[in-house]
């Protein structure tokens, strides 16, 4: 088994800074501790981000100053214009109060997702499936047990987003919970309006210098874009084993944990159904009976009702303190690896540069020896001082020479051998081919040299593009690790803050339910004791 699958994603361990595994710091003798190359990272679970001080609206002062909670107090259904129906939620954040539907809380999502691609940007509940819909016959709008939960998830959402440090002082975050303030208007302005539609085409805007809040992106020049399917030449192992992490983390939660969950709580609810209907078939038999037989039967059947209400009440609550979180950290696995992706694309992109550079450079070498030679010729063409027209008439007597005057030689009584030296004549046929190159180019409008000395010009500017854009890029690329690797030590954080939480609600719920019960069947057995025999 490799070290890998030893990575347990519910422990306080965390793997995703440079050196593995960290220290967990919650003030008690149980700290896990291991030392790696004599390093040690500690990471406090008392961590408090720092205290900002300047804010770019009031309701960024509310979020930032006290213990602010943002409320959704109801759910109304909602007609346009146009007839369509839809559900709007009503928001509460401090002195604000706005209506958003569905499709608003994904816009938001979906624009600190494209501002903010290093961030883990909290989840918001899932679609309803066309199953669903199938199901309901067009009602799941109506449903109003899904309308509930969605009111708790997107509260969740949006209470998660005010209490992340960067998150939470985007202005567009604010924007969407200030009444009177178009949402569709923020959608289509600045800053969101300017951002490319392949976010690898610029800078995230929580790697931008600012002194007040987050700044819009920076956009650089046109950059090249890689192919998913490339594989990186030169992986960063840290992120080799954060993404194997995420992978375990995501099997643990969707594949084990949520799987199970689900089939218990459909069976709770079975078991719940099953002693409402028990309890009536009790209390029914009760009543052909008689004396302390007949009250025994009764309370039998009054304790199993109460079982009943007990078992709903417990299927309830751990929906909402264990369920629902649970379906958020399944989301949160998906999100990770976005996250990580882009990371993923940002490198092979830096790759990619780099190899289009060296490439480049190549050329260019080519190019500018193919130029140094055409020099040196052209030299040795003018040390000979050979006129272009002595050139022309020589190659021409060469040719009628070649093609067939040997019979006027041979009357001419000079049979034997042709006029000039062996050299003369090898020098003039190397310059027949040089004056046909030379016609021909001159008949297709091309210049030689100055195709070549353009070629190395754009060669030269496209070389000082690559080489800016491979500063950016790397530079880029270290700011994006860094910034992944402190957002997933926050997610790990909050993630064993949230555990914690779920795992104690779990067992106080089925506790409570345990007592619950005692309580009940104690009376049922006092009474049934009651019973002569």
């Amino acid at each position: 088994m490799s070290d890998l699958e030893d990575i347990d994603p519910f422990s306080d361990t965390l793997p995703f800074s440079d050196n593995l595994p960290y220290t967990i710091n919650d003030d008690s003798d149980d700290s896990f501790e291991k030392e790696e190359e004599n390093q040690l990272i500690s990471i406090n679970l008392n961590y408090q981000p720092e205290v900002k001080t300047q804010f770019c609206c009031q309701l960024d002062r509310d979020i930032h100053q006290g213990d602010f909670t943002i409320q959704i107090t109801g759910a109304q259904k909602t007609t346009d214009n146009a007839g369509s129906s839809f559900i709007t939620y009503t928001i509460k954040a401090g002195e604000q109060e706005v209506r958003r539907r569905y499709s608003e809380f994904e816009s938001l999502r979906k624009s600190l997702m494209r501002l903010y691609p290093t961030l883990i940007a909290p989840p918001i509940p899932e679609k309803q499936s066309f199953v669903d819909y199938a199901t309901m016959q067009g009602k799941a709008k109506e449903d109003i047990t899904m309308i509930e939960k969605r009111k708790r998830m997107l509260q969740s959402f949006l209470n998660r987003v005010s209490k992340h440090p960067q998150l939470s002082g985007e202005h567009i975050f604010h924007k969407f919970m200030e009444s009177n303030v178009s949402w569709n208007e923020v959608l289509h302005s600045y800053p969101l309006s300017s951002l490319p539609k392949n976010i690898l085409q610029t800078s995230p805007a929580n790697l931008s210098q600012s002194n007040v809040s987050p700044v819009n992106p920076s956009v650089h020049p046109p950059l090249l874009t890689p192919s998913p399917s490339q594989q990186l030449k030169k992986p960063d192992p840290k992120f080799i084993e954060s993404e194997a992490f995420t992978r375990k983390f995501s099997n643990h939660i969707s594949q084990n944990m949520e799987k199970t969950n689900k089939r218990i709580w459909k069976r709770l609810g079975d078991f719940s159904n099953d002693y409402a209907e028990l309890g009536a078939i009790y209390n029914g038999f009760s009543l052909n009976e008689s004396g302390d037989l007949a009250n025994a039967i009764e309370k039998v059947g009054q304790a199993v009702d109460s079982t009943y209400v007990a078992t709903g009440d417990l299927i309830s609550s751990l929906e909402i303190e264990f369920t629902e979180p649970l379906q958020e950290y399944s989301q949160f696995a998906s999100v990770i690896r976005q996250v990580l992706n882009y990371r993923h694309m940002k490198h092979l992109q830096m790759e990619l540069i780099a190899e289009t550079l060296e490439k480049q450079k190549v050329a260019l070498d080519g190019l500018e020896k193919s130029e140094i030679e055409a020099k040196r010729i052209e030299e040795v063409l003018s040390n000979e001082h050979v006129s272009p027209a002595s050139l022309f008439q020589e190659n021409e007597n060469n040719d009628n020479y070649e093609n067939g005057h040997y019979e006027e030689l041979f009357q001419n009584g000079d049979a034997s051998q042709p006029t000039g030296s062996g050299h003369n004549k090898k020098l003039s046929g190397s310059k027949i081919f040089s004056v046909l190159s030379h016609t021909i180019h001159g008949i297709m409008d091309v210049d030689p040299e100055a195709a070549r000395r353009n070629s190395i010009g754009k060669t030269r500017e496209s070389i000082i593009q690559l080489e800016e854009a491979l500063e950016t890029t790397t530079e880029d690329l270290k700011k994006i690790s860094l910034s992944i690797q402190n957002d997933l030590d926050r997610f790990q954080r909050q993630k064993i803050m949230d555990l914690k939480e779920m795992l104690i609600a779990y067992a106080k719920n089925h506790l409570k339910w345990c007592k619950k019960n005692l309580s009940n069947w104690e009376e049922a057995k006092a009474e049934v004791e009651k019973v002569q025999t």
